[in-house]
């Protein structure tokens, strides 16, 4: 018997996701993307806050008035149900980089309003050059 050294494979397979899931993702460019279930569960902001915790590597969106200094405003994508957020000053301070399109297996809403988005359940979506 020849012993392996099985890694499963913790993502899923390419595709939609139902349209009630909260589906966030993170490009290379700095770019947050939220499906329109994911806006919805924030209640369609126009600006969100965006945190960090470091020591448990979660990335937080809250929302926020949009007039707020560290507003960073929420905008429609290309027309589509999705939703974008630039976070390139965020990310640059927190020194967050991701290679590719990173999508948050695990995203959800806390009781007191955050979108809690836990760095370590990222796979990378991303398809390269086509």
């Amino acid at each position: 018997m020849i012993n392996r050294d099985w890694t499963t494979f913790e993502g899923r397979a390419y595709g939609r996701a139902r349209s009630e899931d909260l589906r966030v993702t993170l490009s290379e460019r700095s770019v947050f993307y939220l499906n329109s279930a994911a806006f919805k569960a924030l209640g369609e902001p126009a600006a969100v806050e965006l945190r960090f915790d470091g020591i448990r590597r979660i990335i937080g969106m809250k929302p926020t008035d949009a007039r707020l200094r560290n507003a960073f405003p929420v905008k429609p994508h290309c027309g589509g149900n999705y939703r974008k957020i630039n976070a390139s000053a965020f990310c640059h301070h927190f020194r967050l980089r991701v290679d590719g399109t990173n999508l948050f297996d695990r995203a959800d809403l806390t009781s007191d309003g955050i979108l809690e988005l836990p760095m370590d359940s990222m796979i990378n979506v991303g398809r390269g050059a086509r």
